[in-house]
């Protein structure tokens, strides 16, 4: 399973709550970064994962999906830089959803997230975007 082009399931595994938590965080990833596992720029050993992976500390704004930064409220306005007038709390909140779904999609099931976890992140990112949580408060994965 070098690629993700092929889910868990496609290569003839059984169903399993391993197979749908990475299943989920693929799903993620390409909503998120706006690209499919079978999009034309994975070639070689280049996959989703990897592509994620490799923006994710210096280059995620030029990962993240473009409708993200459509304009809106000022107060929940994206710019592809990552800044906005709440001091960038809302670039935080994606590249840690970012990395659930680089930690759903890990190529070992026992290295991924369980569900309850992703849920209780979660719930942390939805309340700091609400401005019911400070952002101070670790969001890491």
């Amino acid at each position: 399973m070098s690629r993700n082009k092929i889910s868990e399931y496609g290569i003839g595994l059984a169903a399993s709550t391993q197979g749908d938590v990475y299943s989920y965080g693929i799903l993620l990833l390409e909503m998120l970064a706006g690209r499919r596992p079978t999009d034309d720029i994975f070639v070689g050993d280049l996959d989703l994962h990897g592509y994620v992976n490799g923006a994710l500390h210096e280059q995620v704004s030029e990962i993240v999906n473009p409708l993200l930064f459509l304009e809106g409220d000022e107060n929940r306005k994206i710019t592809p830089g990552g800044k906005n007038s709440k001091g960038g709390k809302e670039m935080e909140c994606i590249i840690s959803l970012l990395k659930i779904g680089l930690k759903c999609s890990a190529r070992l099931p026992n290295d991924r997230m369980h569900m309850n976890e992703v849920v209780r992140k979660l719930h942390l990112i939805k309340d700091v975007l609400l401005g019911l949580r400070v952002h101070q408060e670790n969001l890491e994965v």
